[in-house]
């Protein structure tokens, strides 16, 4: 009995100490949408590695507006985020194709565009930009060459500050045009991809929002190694995992049926109508009413009812079922960490079981490396 309780004081002491070849588990990201401005007193700010005030746009001329108030309007979360110790990026988005030619088919604009970014970042409260520019068209080579450019000028400027600047960028996939190649890459710190709207409401059929793994043309999977082809390190990748899902009216009771029209967005968890009145459905109650089923495949969930007019209605989320999977994979693939988006959409609920379940993973592997190193295990 003595000789069991040293051994357990030992491993007690050693669970104390740093071990520094540890593997790291993945880091969470979480965005803060304006439109929800009390969405940051709901989670706990500490325990996320990074978060994304969104969103800053970028109009053709390299103007940064509308900018949702920051920061004047933003005192209560630039105080709580000091005091969180979370670094806080602003997240700059243009999101279609002909802002985008104009503005880099000007130097003058994507000057212009650069002195605003450097401008933001001047405040004692932002640690980094983020770019989520989504162009899903042809783009033309010299414009092209011309953002990349951008990108790497802004990387270069952000890491000479002091304190050093953050720049991440966020991934589209399923364009005609690849916005970045493997050199504009390697001057940005983490690359966020897009990890979701592998359905969405235009859908022709219902299916998957953040598929895992299968034969939807978007998955995780297949992301993350568009990434690594052009030599993204994996502890850079970031996969964004979405706190909302779509429904379809659809035409059979199946899964995977063909839609009737346009799709709707759902949150996972209630919102109050006013702050979000486009999106009055939430996952949760139509699951609380029919049910939910789980694909094994593509580590997503679903939910199929019918209407009284007779209509059939499917609908996909992510859960506790679908993150866990994709944890897993996070953390078997030594990938950096996962983004959530949005924070408010789900009230905390998907957030807190992520962070238990890397807590307990943490655990795990630290217990592991300590047999392993004292022989304990051999």
């Amino acid at each position: 009995m003595r000789l069991r309780g040293a051994w357990h004081m030992l491993l007690i002491a050693l669970l104390c100490v740093q071990v520094s070849a540890l593997a790291e588990t993945p880091k969470a990201w979480g965005y803060l949408g304006w439109w929800l401005p009390e969405s940051w007193r709901s989670v706990p700010l500490e325990k996320f590695d990074r978060l994304q005030f969104f969103e800053l746009q970028v109009a053709a001329d390299g103007s940064v507006e509308p900018r949702h108030g920051w920061p004047d309007e933003w005192p209560e979360l630039r105080q709580a985020i000091r005091e969180s110790g979370t670094p806080l990026d602003l997240t700059l988005t243009l999101l279609n194709s002909p802002t985008f030619e104009k503005l880099f088919a000007s130097d003058a604009s994507a000057q212009y565009l650069l002195e605003q970014c450097m401008s933001l970042v001047a405040h004692e409260d932002v640690a980094g930009l983020q770019l989520d520019f989504e162009v899903y068209t042809v783009v033309e080579m010299t414009t092209l060459a011309r953002y990349q450019k951008f990108v790497r000028t802004l990387a270069q400027q952000l890491h000479q500050q002091q304190p050093v600047k953050n720049l991440s960028i966020f991934f589209p996939l399923g364009g005609k045009s690849v916005l970045y190649d493997a050199v504009t890459l390697t001057d940005v710190d983490q690359v966020v991809l897009q990890g979701y709207d592998a359905h969405w409401t235009g859908s022709k059929t219902a299916g998957p929002v953040a598929p895992l793994s299968g034969k939807d043309a978007l998955t995780w999977e297949k992301a993350v190694a568009e990434a690594l082809k052009l030599g993204v390190p994996k502890s850079r990748l970031i996969l964004g995992f979405p706190l909302f899902g779509y429904e379809w009216r659809v035409l059979r009771h199946a899964p995977r049926s063909s839609t009737l029209g346009k799709g709707a967005s759902t949150t996972f968890a209630p919102v109050e109508h006013l702050l979000l009145p486009d999106i009055p459905v939430n996952v949760r109650d139509r699951v609380k009413q029919y049910g939910a089923s789980h694909d094994a495949v593509s580590g997503s969930s679903s939910y199929r009812f019918k209407l009284s007019n007779g209509r059939y209605v499917e609908g996909w989320f992510e859960d506790w079922w679908a993150l866990e999977r994709k944890t897993d994979y996070l953390i078997d693939q030594q990938l950096g960490g996962i983004a959530f988006f949005l924070l408010g959409y789900d009230q905390g609920e998907l957030t807190d079981h992520f962070f238990r379940q890397r807590a307990r993973q943490d655990q795990s592997m630290r217990i592991n490396s300590i047999l392993d190193d004292t022989g304990i295990l051999n």
